[in-house]
């Protein structure tokens, strides 16, 4: 009796850890993981994926928001059968986990990035060089909308054509991401600024610093404008080419979509270049522009997460004015 006794208080004993240690492996499990959109086989979806993990150079942001690129939605387009994408680069948050303790970044620190595996999820990694503190006066919706297009546009107007104070500088397609971007860093740097545009943008765009929009509906800009320093193409590669006749000689047209044939370049005597990637480097740049006051991201519309794939298709439609932003997290 004494041992059956002895025998039952010893399993009892044996069970309780073991319980313990399930409840312990399951809340580990949980704390592990986080909410993602995630495109796979056609279909966007709300999933419970591996929270990811900060490597050396890395560092790991609890998203607060994130924007939408067509970059985003041509990603998914692209997906292989099976393959599972979390869409996005665009983000703001705070940094809650560090691969290097003595890199530049600690926990706790509002940021903009640029995402390495995709920035539609609770949380998001970023490497170092492609982090920048948040501007001050700007909500974490405004900010998530600065990294891709305020950097494309910062490459191709500062970095590629340098713009200088007094320059003529002709944005195509003004109203969209990169459009409002470069209307305002061309501003700033002392450019006179031409936007072309629908009627409905003018006011968004005289706001944001042009000096003249032209309403593409109603003109051809290449019959109305000449001696332009600086075209910066934003629209499609006909545009591009049509924006070679109202270059003055030493001109640069700068484009997104693509750099025009080399040819024509040459036969005009402008420069021709392509933005590329964005890779993060300039952010710093922005920031300090917004906390002075001369940059800001108007937003559109927004939308919770799990209405990315509503946000995807407004933004594959164009025509809008400005960021769409996916609040992800309070």
């Amino acid at each position: 009796m004494r041992a059956r006794t002895h025998e039952s208080h010893i399993v009892r004993l044996s069970v309780a850890p073991m319980v313990l240690c399930l409840f312990a492996n399951s809340m580990a499990s949980a704390t592990n993981t986080m909410r993602a959109v995630v495109f796979v086989d056609g279909q966007f979806q709300i999933q419970s994926v591996p929270r990811p993990e900060p490597q050396a150079g890395e560092v790991r942001i609890r998203v607060r928001a994130a924007s939408v690129n067509p970059v985003d939605w041509k990603q998914t387009a692209h997906a292989s059968s099976g393959t599972l994408v979390i869409p996005g680069r665009d983000l703001s948050g705070v940094i809650d986990a560090v691969g290097d303790a003595v890199g530049p970044w600690k926990v706790g620190q509002a940021v903009i990035a640029l995402a390495t595996g995709g920035s539609y999820a609770e949380y998001a990694i970023a490497a170092v060089k492609a982090v920048a503190a948040k501007p001050q006066h700007l909500s974490f919706e405004e900010a998530a909308g600065i990294p891709v297009v305020g950097e494309t546009a910062w490459r191709a107007l500062v970095t590629i054509a340098n713009v200088q104070r007094g320059q003529r500088v002709l944005i195509q397609g003004g109203a969209g991401g990169v459009g409002s971007a470069a209307v305002q860093i061309a501003k700033a740097r002392g450019a006179y600024v031409i936007a072309t545009a629908s009627p409905s943008h003018n006011e968004l765009l005289r706001s944001l610093g042009a000096d003249e929009v032209v309403d593409y509906h109603s003109v051809h800009f290449e019959e109305k404008l000449k001696d332009i320093d600086v075209v910066l193409n934003t629209v499609d590669v006909d545009t591009g080419s049509r924006s070679i006749a109202v270059l003055k000689p030493g001109g640069i047209l700068v484009s997104v979509s693509g750099a025009s044939p080399g040819a024509q370049c040459e036969a005009a005597r402008i420069r021709c270049a392509a933005t590329g990637h964005a890779t993060g480097e300039t952010l710093a740049s922005l920031t300090e522009l917004a906390d002075e006051g001369k940059f800001r991201i108007h937003i559109e519309r927004t939308f919770p997460l799990a209405e990315a794939a509503q946000a995807l298709e407004l933004n594959r439609q164009g025509h809008t004015g400005g960021k769409i932003i996916l609040e992800v997290s309070h």
